[in-house]
């Protein structure tokens, strides 16, 4: 009998329906597009910014690599506000926050004041808030729908945001290109007013709040936290096959891969084609997710890793572009795949009263290990050749992702809530949160 089941379509279609109706879900669904369109925003609007205030390459990287260490070290802060404080109240704080953030910078670029400690400032104020945001809203949605929607609701999400992520920096190229920096900061602001008010406009239950065995400071917390994510085997597995995963092929294959598509395939056209086809990829998974399910979830997730070295495989062994945009494909509808399957399985198996500090281990574990990859890719791309380095990588990153798959197959499956503790119906609830 086959480990993986696909679910009728009608069923799936009710489902659908039923969560695109449902104005809490919408309200979200609705924020979650924005801040993807945000995110893809505010590289293009920074990295420009950076460049025409000072022309330095050196500075923009500086800037870049402060806002990272300042997400990733408020992130478990951040997911202990997640499960002590209302999420939606969270979510909104760090949408106005980031609105201030964008909207100072946007005028300072507007009128020529705007200098390097300008961005800076915006560095540490938008990490931090956007900290904030993430533990949040991945542990706000089983506050929203009930948990057999789980599935389905993420995977809307997921596909709406990568449709945004993918639309974003191409917009925010052109925006730049007529207006400046100045009016891309502009409408980054735009959509942090938009992201706020959708949230405002929700009627998300508060939850959230300290439970009455999770009460005490910070730090205390925080252990609580991290013993939740430490006593389920399955989860902290996934997570640090997801961090080798990261180390070894994800960060060289973003440094080395465009240099691969400019140097032997045609320039960044070739690389933009290639980039779009993974997203396509990305899309497809996601908005077919909903049919597959999967008897045992974990060992289903701890394969999807393996499947995603076709892009990086394609890219080492010359074959030309039409070759590598279909290996982008597959290698996107195992992302795709792998990050709903991922998050649902989180928001399924992990109490809603901490599931917000265990988000915040599981993301900072997950990327503490790019900027390593990130630093050493280029020098082993000189040393040994572009190409050579992609699928080396690759092959570690097969060996080692199919080793953890392989330990997952012995541990232990969660035991998965399937109803909520109880769901708040959208038509009764006057519990507005703003």
């Amino acid at each position: 009998m086959s480990d993986v089941e696909v679910s009728d379509k009608k069923g799936r279609r009710s489902k659908r329906r039923r969560l695109l109706t449902d104005r809490n879900f919408t309200c979200l669904l609705a924020a979650r597009l924005g801040s993807s369109m945000a995110n893809g925003f505010l590289p293009v609007a920074e990295s420009f910014g950076i460049l025409h205030t000072t022309g330095s390459a050196s500075d923009l990287g500086l800037v870049l690599g402060v806002q990272a260490a300042v997400s990733l070290t408020l992130s478990l802060f951040a997911g202990v506000a997640a499960d002590r404080f209302p999420r939606a109240a969270l979510l909104i704080v760090s949408s106005i926050v980031r609105l201030v953030a964008a909207a100072t910078l946007a005028i300072g670029l507007l009128t020529d004041t705007a200098t390097l400690a300008w961005f800076f400032a915006l560095a540490v104020v938008y990490g931090g808030a956007d900290a904030l945001f993430g533990p949040a809203s991945m542990a706000i949605m089983p506050d929203v729908v009930a948990r057999e929607d789980l599935d389905e609701a993420n995977a809307l999400v997921g596909a709406f945001s990568s449709l945004a992520w993918t639309v974003a920096p191409a917009a925010a190229g052109m925006v730049v290109a007529a207006y400046g920096s100045g009016a891309a900061f502009l409408v980054e602001s735009v959509l942090m007013a938009f992201i706020t008010l959708c949230l405002i406009f929700a009627k998300i239950p508060a939850r959230g709040e300290a439970a009455p065995d999770h009460e005490g400071g910070t730090l205390t917390q925080l252990k609580q936290g991290w013993q939740e994510f430490r006593k389920r085997p399955w989860l902290w597995l996934l997570t640090l096959q997801w961090t080798l995963f990261s180390l070894v092929l994800l960060a060289p294959l973003a440094v080395l891969g465009p240099l691969v598509a400019d140097t032997h395939l045609g320039g960044p056209a070739a690389w933009g084609v290639i980039g779009t086809c993974m997203t396509l990829g990305v899309l497809c998974a996601e908005f077919t997710s909903g049919r597959i399910k999967p008897k045992r979830p974990v060992v289903f997730i701890a394969w999807l890793p393996p499947l995603i070295v076709f892009e990086a495989l394609a890219l080492g062994s010359g074959v030309p572009t039409v070759v590598v945009a279909g290996a982008a494909v597959l290698s996107g509808c195992a992302i795709g795949l792998q990050g709903v399957f991922f998050q649902t399985l989180m928001q399924r198996a992990v109490p809603s009263a901490v599931l917000g500090r265990v988000a915040a281990f599981d993301l900072m574990a997950s990327e503490i290990a790019q900027p390593v990859g990130f630093a050493v890719a280029g020098p082993l791309g000189i040393l040994f050749g572009l190409r050579p380095v992609l699928v080396g990588c690759a092959v570690v990153a097969v060996v080692g992702t199919a080793l953890f798959a392989l330990a997952l197959t012995k541990v232990e499956q969660p035991e998965l809530q399937v109803q909520n503790e109880p769901h708040v119906p959208d038509s009764g609830s006057e519990a507005k949160v703003s």
